[in-house]
């Protein structure tokens, strides 16, 4: 090896990971009442020091407790103005403190709203005329919660929740705790963002100091420019804008270019050509921001909008128009500071459940591949500080399916790390150096783990592009995760065996085997396995078709909502816990109105609107007398009790469907063009076998469709075709090599050959998941099970269904030689 080269690989790679290991800082938060203190305006203030020891004590009497909840109730009890305590700052009640301690203590990844809680924003949609009927304005409210929600992922902001509350308002959540933050939202929450290009009466200057001839009004652009006659009549508007850029022109000035859809730049032609030598005026929500002369016709299917924009007036401009206007006005009826829905007991036991996994699994690998395994540890300890690094420098939320997603992951980077090492231990077998080995090793691994993870990047890339919410979410953590997993397993860990070869003189490089030569028949058990994958594909999508709507958790199908005041928080765990009778898959969140007097809520978001024989409120009434038997110190009044809708609404249901079925296209073009239309075929036929059967099993259970489990669902698509592409790169790769062999032989040698690698791969997956199934808590319990089913059905789909499927689709399942 050159030792240049080598050189120039450490740089690259060290550079790297040094860059995305900055970028964490500081990886963990730092302690909430230490934050305040560093914030005081006078260091010891006993003023604040009794606060803290009162937040303290409530958090003793209330395990679970969020610190920061808790030293907002101390300070509102005793009467105390946060404000007065900490450093100037614009602050217009204890919360808006409370939230700037929240900001500052908060780690560089923002924890999601299960996590470390965040805003609400409860808006009432106030309908333009003729928009009044219920079926319209129904269809807008969904429009207003997709609209909405492209804002936020403008922000970067994933992982929002957006549902119907009452007949005419939303409500919108999302893990924001500074008030910047939330002062923000609000502004981008609020813009109509109607644009209008209107003409401008001829002879405006005329009409100065006069009232306005009907159809026209007078629209002024600052206080510093004269009033203009700008007509009524929309010439154009904004669902004809494509694109919303913010640019700076020759001279500085920030403009808002904007490029028109096809439809868009024939009308703009059509407008300009037809009014040569006229102002046009561009009006935003009413307010006239530029009127331009006309000096030709624009047939370039763009424009720009001037005016004196900040730069995040601009942005935010922009992100507005790009993600659509409302046909109604938004108000704010209130904002609330929510509590983390998950307890500290739920945190600390996913955090315990995911830190026992990477443990059992680095001991397993350096038990198992002994010297190779330490480096891939190495490697996967590297992969963490890619993956949280690279989080941190995007802005990607964290919640806890993400903290179990970001642990499967790593599980699943072993992958290529096995892939690579049983490569090599096949070339050692066959007398090869070591160095020879490690060089043949990468060589031919590299293939199938590019194949593999190129396929599950493809599907991520596309549901990054065109789904929503949280399929979205999920996608940009998976495409961080399998970028990452690349780079250590085929970058990384070759630069250290290139240094153990040069530097450490390694000669051999033992490992641990479950199999000597695995000599398996496992086509002949193809028709009993086709027999029993149809009875449980059919058997699941029966149980589909008679649960219906049952089988939908609480954030598709909406519910009533249950909301009091209450004195004294009772651990969210334990009300649930406490509701199985009644729901067991009810919702408990805690939030707080700095500016209502009642300002404690508890919510809980019951699934269905009523129970047979009950109306809601006769249900509230019921959940109320439970809560306080069982939890005397909740104290729970003024219930009320409003309908809502799932957190997941119909438009973001279809795109996600259409970003699925385009994913799973995409990685069929992408498997037919590596390999051939059989394998392409065959390897989507699977993927719909292992999401069906596992999601059948789940249900069978008694478990609940909810967004953790589409998560998983989506992890088992990636997963699974990942498996089976390993297969299919040994099947096409023995084909080409043994041409004298039958394709059935061909087909159960490749199986034979992988069969170290899918074991291991899986079991160190499963091992992951078991963990965390058996520690992580109720949480995510429901996305682990799945995970595990998916593990097991995909392990058996690969090496049954799959296989012998390709060679069914070619009829060369005889014993006869085949090409």
């Amino acid at each position: 090896m050159d030792g240049r080269f080598l050189k120039l690989r450490t740089i690259v790679i060290a550079g790297v990971i040094a860059v995305f290991a900055l970028s964490i800082h500081p990886l963990t938060p730092r302690d909430f009442y230490e934050t305040f203190r560093s914030t005081l305006r006078n260091e010891g203030d006993p003023v604040a020091e009794e606060l803290i020891s009162a937040a303290q004590a409530r958090q003793e009497r209330t395990p679970g407790l969020n610190p920061a909840t808790a030293l907002l109730e101390a300070s509102e009890e005793s009467g105390t103005d946060l404000s007065e305590l900490v450093e100037p700052g614009d602050y217009n009640a204890n919360g808006d403190v409370v939230a700037m301690v929240r900001k500052a203590a908060s780690s560089s990844i923002r924890p999601g709203l299960d996590l470390a809680g965040g805003v609400e924003f409860v808006l009432e949609l106030e309908p333009e005329a003729g928009t009044e009927s219920s079926l319209n304005f129904n269809q807008y409210r969904d429009l207003a919660a997709e609209t909405l929600r492209k804002r936020l992922e403008s922000q970067n902001i994933f992982e929002s929740e957006i549902s119907s509350f009452g007949s005419r308002a939303l409500s919108l959540k999302a893990p924001l705790v500074s008030k910047d933050e939330k002062d923000k939202l609000l502004r981008l929450v609020q813009m109509s963002c109607k644009l209008a290009f209107r003409l401008v009466h001829p002879e405006s200057d005329r009409y100065a100091g006069r009232p306005a001839p009907v159809g026209y009004e007078w629209l002024q652009e600052s206080e510093e420019m004269p009033a203009i006659l700008v007509s009524k009549r929309v010439e154009m508007d904004g669902k004809m804008v494509s694109e919303a850029i913010p640019m700076r022109d020759q001279f500085g000035q920030l403009r808002i270019a904007l490029r028109f859809s096809q439809e868009g730049a024939a009308r703009f032609g059509e407008i300009t050509a037809a009014n040569v030598g006229r102002q046009l005026a561009i009006v935003l929500d009413g307010k006239l921001y530029c009127a331009p002369v006309i000096r030709d016709a624009i047939t370039g299917g763009s424009a720009e909008i001037s005016g004196s924009f900040s730069n995040e007036e601009a942005q935010e401009i922009a992100d507005a128009l790009n993600s659509g206007s409302f046909p109604f006005k938004i108000k704010v009826v209130s904002v609330y500071d929510t509590a983390p829905s998950l307890g500290a007991d739920n945190i600390r036991n996913g955090v315990f459940a995911g830190i026992l996994a990477l443990v059992l699994l680095t001991i397993f690998m350096c038990i198992y591949y002994l010297r190779a395994g330490v480096i891939a540890v190495i490697a996967l300890a590297v992969n963490i500080v890619l993956i949280l690094g690279a989080m941190a420098a995007f802005g990607a939320t964290m919640t806890m399916p993400g903290i179990a997603g970001i642990i499967l992951t790593l599980g699943m980077a072993v992958d290529a790390n096995v892939l690579i090492f049983e490569r090599i231990r096949e070339e050692l077998n066959r007398g090869k150096s070591l160095a020879a080995a490690i060089d043949l090793g990468y060589e031919k691994a590299f293939s199938a783990v590019i194949d593999g993870n190129l396929t599950t990047l493809l599907c991520a890339v596309i549901l990054m592009m065109l789904g929503s919410g949280p399929v979205k979410g999920f996608a940009v953590s998976l495409t961080i995760g399998l970028l990452a997993s690349l780079f250590t397993a085929v970058c990384m860990t070759r630069l250290i065996f290139d240094y153990a070869l040069r530097f450490w003189h390694w000669k051999s490089l033992k490992m641990c085997h479950i199999f000597e030569r695995p000599n398996f028949d496992f086509l002949s058990w193809r028709r009993c396995a086709f027999l029993c994958s149809g009875i449980l594909v059919l058997a699941s999508l029966g149980l589909f078709a008679w649960k219906g709507e049952r089988m939908l958790g609480v954030e598709f199908t909406g519910g009533t909502l249950i909301s009091c005041n209450y004195d004294e928080a009772v651990p969210s765990g334990e009300l649930e816990k406490q509701l199985q009778s009644i729901d067991g898959g009810a919702r408990i969140v805690y939030k707080t109105n700095p500016a209502a007097a009642d300002n404690r809520k508890l919510e809980i978001l019951l699934r269905g609107g009523n129970r047979e024989g009950d109306d809601a409120y006769a249900l509230a009434d019921e959940v109320v007398g439970m809560l306080n038997d069982a939890h005397p110190q909740l104290r729970l009044t003024g219930t009320q009790v409003t309908s809502v809708g799932g957190l997941v609404g119909a438009e973001a249901l279809r795109n996600s469907a259409v970003a699925i079925l385009l994913a799973l296209l995409g990685m069929s073009v992408y498997v037919a063009l590596r390999y051939e239309l059989s394998f392409a075929a065959v390897g989507v036929l699977a993927l719909v076998h292992d999401v069906i059967i596992s999601l059948g099993i789940f249900i069978l259970l008694g478990r609940e469709l909810s967004l953790p489990v589409v998560a998983a669902l989506l992890t088992i698509i990636g997963y699974s075709i990942n498996d089976t592409i390993v297969i299919f790169d040994r099947i096409r790769e023995d084909a080409r090599l043994s041409p004298q062999m039958s394709f059935r032989d061909v087909i159960n040698h490749a199986i034979n050959q992988t069969m170290s690698r899918t074991l291991l791969t899986s079991f160190t997956t499963f091992l992951v998941v078991a963990v965390m199934f058996c520690f992580g808590g109720i949480v995510i319990n429901d996305f682990v099970l799945v995970m595990m089913l998916g593990i097991v059905i995909g392990t058996y789909s690969s090496v049954f269904i799959a296989s012998p499927a390709v060679a069914v689709w070619h009829r060369k399942i005889g014993m006869g030689n085949h090409s």
